[in-house]
């Protein structure tokens, strides 16, 4: 609290200090003639009225006359020989017309020529105010004086807004990452609080996420490397060829099992870390769909089938990651399909519009905002084809989100769960993956 009052106090009293010794003087310079003009119209007719008299009366009797002024004025009214006159440079001229100058620049006195004489009336020094020094003193004293107190205030509020956020900053450090920095709305270091905050939260949640991402891999291969342990140890007791061949092919299955694994969390990790940019380009998107759809085999039984028009939509996406998502959806839709998965198109109100529907058991109304949650499953199996691993509709999520758009579920008139990809297509969408949803 001291150094910051200090700091902002000095500095603002160098700058008082600068503008008193080194503006006030130019100010000064540049105003002598403004005030010298102010005093001719003061002393104009004074000027006037003496002169007028004293050329009305011989010179001898112009001391007597001049006695008598100054015991009715302040200031001393006296005669000069115009050759002792010492005047500044600029100010001859003027003199030798007759005008009203001063004879210095501090327009102390003021002096003109008296018409048909060698004499000049000289006035002055003008009266000033008694004490002037001690007033002029005073006042800077009461200017500093008054200048620390909003110094002062505003150091106080700054000073706690500071040391809010260095609380903040110290308990973070520590590893509370749900401490947060609080400062007044109105404060200069809102923007930092805010910045701060938004950091904070970015931090927790990628811990919060890690952390996850750590037990999930650790429980997920559990499993696929309990089997592959079980199968060497049989293929070693294995008695003949085609026994030892089945326990071989279950390892490959598992440590397929364990490559896709693998591939799914480093898909998530790479979303979650912000990594990835959408750009963005007009494609048509029934040509795009088709192929995309086209390149996905039916297996067990379940019929994909494409529903959409024949002319071209042109619209804005990313082909890659747009690809990632429905790709994702097509595949979960057809591990829970009894027979039958459609992926159709719909182009409303400017947004456009991907829909995949089942026919199998549908998604229950209370969990169909979990389902898009990092790991959420809603059955405990291991089966890859019911349970797979929960990552898949998180980063479907996050690729939508990024092309400011929604993913929602509902039921399908098909009898099973329908997903919908929603975004604004006729615009391009220039925006990171969000890191949070």
């Amino acid at each position: 609290m001291k150094r910051i009052f200090f700091t902002i106090y000095v500095l603002i009293t160098c700058s008082v200090l600068f503008i008193a010794l080194g503006v006030v003087p130019i100010v000064d310079h540049l105003m002598q003639g403004i005030e010298l003009e102010e005093e001719r119209s003061e002393f104009r007719g004074i000027f006037s009225l003496i002169i007028g008299d004293l050329t009305s009366m011989p010179e001898s009797a112009w001391q007597g006359y001049l006695d008598g002024l100054n015991r009715s004025f302040d200031y001393p009214i006296t005669v000069e020989r115009n050759k002792t006159v010492r005047l500044p440079e600029a100010y001859h001229q003027a003199y030798a017309e007759g005008r009203i100058v001063s004879s210095s620049t501090q327009v102390e006195v003021l002096v003109q020529k008296i018409p048909g004489s060698d004499y000049s009336l000289c006035i002055g020094p003008l009266p000033e105010l008694k004490n002037i020094e001690i007033i002029q003193f005073l006042m800077v004293v009461m200017v500093f004086v008054v200048l620390a107190i909003p110094v002062f205030v505003w150091s106080l509020f700054l000073w706690r807004d500071l040391s809010r956020m260095e609380e903040a900053a110290r308990a973070f450090g520590r590893g509370d990452f749900t401490s947060r920095a609080r400062a007044s709305r109105f404060s200069s270091l809102a923007d930092l609080k805010l910045t701060f905050n938004g950091m904070a939260e970015r931090i927790e949640k990628l811990i919060a996420s890690h952390k996850e991402l750590t037990n999930a891999v650790s429980h997920e291969l559990r499993t696929p490397l309990s089997r592959i342990r079980f199968g060497m140890e049989m293929v070693k007791t294995g008695k003949t060829q085609g026994e030892q061949e089945r326990y071989f092919q279950g390892i490959e299955r598992d440590v397929g099992e364990i490559e896709t694994l693998v591939e799914e969390m480093l898909s998530y990790a790479r979303f979650d870390r912000d990594t990835g940019q959408v750009e963005p380009e007009a494609h048509d998107m029934i040509a795009w769909l088709r192929y995309l759809v086209a390149c996905e085999e039916a297996t067990d039984g379940v019929r994909l089938e494409l529903t959409a028009p024949e002319e071209p939509l042109e619209f804005w996406f990313d082909p890659q990651y747009m690809a990632w998502a429905v790709r994702n959806l097509i595949r979960n839709a057809m591990g829970h399909a009894a027979s039958r998965v459609r992926v159709s198109v719909v182009n409303n109100d400017r947004m456009v519009r991907i829909l995949v529907d089942d026919d199998g058991p549908g998604i229950p109304e209370a969990n169909r905002v979990r389902i898009f949650e990092p790991f959420a499953r809603l059955d405990n199996s291991r089966n890859r084809k019911s349970g797979g691993y929960g990552l898949g509709l998180s980063i479907v999520k996050r690729i939508v989100v990024a092309h400011k758009g929604t993913v929602t579920v509902d039921d399908s008139p098909m009898g099973g769960a329908r997903f919908t990809l929603s975004w604004p297509g006729n615009r391009p969408v220039e925006s990171r993956l969000v890191q949070s949803l």
